[in-house]
């Protein structure tokens, strides 16, 4: 890939993340210290979820007392995000991620990424993806 192309690539697909961080921002606001955004794609399964850290406890969107409506817009507009992800590695030829997990610190703006490319939610691997889902959270709680 050309250095131009490599460039529009990092582009385009830093652009979908930060809309995923824009979603959950207009959402929450600034009443969460960090937002943790986990999207799975595999095969033809799409995930998105996402879970925050507000006044030091970790909570998940139902635990937020928000309308249920905003959570579910959420929930898709997310999903639908994840389809222009893998448009925009298709388009340049690259590898689509089958799981991303960042982690956006709102009061610094920074945010984190871990990305993988093998199978994580499969009949193979013995996982569905809201099981991977729930153990990252259970994880970050342990810290």
């Amino acid at each position: 890939m050309s250095d131009i192309n490599n460039k529009l690539f990092k582009e385009q697909f830093m652009e979908v993340q930060l809309g995923l961080v824009s979603l959950c921002m207009e959402l929450v606001g600034d009443i969460a210290d960090k937002i943790y955004i986990y999207c799975s794609i595999e095969r033809e399964t799409r995930m998105f979820n996402v879970f925050f850290k507000v006044d030091n406890e970790i909570k998940t969107l139902n635990l937020l007392g928000l309308d249920s409506t905003q959570s579910t817009q959420l929930l898709r507009s997310g999903t639908f995000d994840l389809l222009k992800l893998e448009k925009v590695c298709k388009e340049f030829n690259m590898s689509v991620p089958t799981e991303i997990k960042m982690i956006y610190d709102v009061k610094s703006e920074k945010f984190d990424t871990k990305y993988r490319y093998d199978e994580v939610c499969s009949a193979k691997t013995g996982k569905a993806q809201a099981q991977v889902f729930m153990e990252w959270i259970a994880e970050i709680k342990q810290g």
